[in-house]
């Protein structure tokens, strides 16, 4: 059996530990969201596969039922990406 290791303890009892840098974080994040925006295009995501997926298969009612949800969550994206990234240098 190897004996404990003693970095977690050490870790705990002491401020050797890695200090969280905000401005790396926020960087990571801008990368996250663009290597999935990248993503999404090359593989041709658009808002019309996606009304059309949740469509498709529903009779009239249920389809403008599905249709009017799509348009409030376009509005709340809208509203997200708005206030993220506020109203684009004005």
């Amino acid at each position: 059996m190897s004996p404990p290791r003693l970095t977690g303890a050490l870790r705990s009892f002491s401020n050797v530990s890695k200090k969280e840098d905000l401005a790396e974080q926020f960087y990571d994040l801008k990368a996250k969201r663009l290597k999935r925006q990248e993503l999404f295009a090359r593989e041709g995501l658009t808002w019309q596969k996606i009304v059309h997926l949740c469509t498709e298969h529903q009779d009239k009612p249920e389809q403008q039922a599905a249709s009017q949800e799509l348009k409030s969550l376009l509005l709340a994206a809208k509203q997200i990406v708005g206030t993220e990234h506020g109203s684009g240098g004005h």
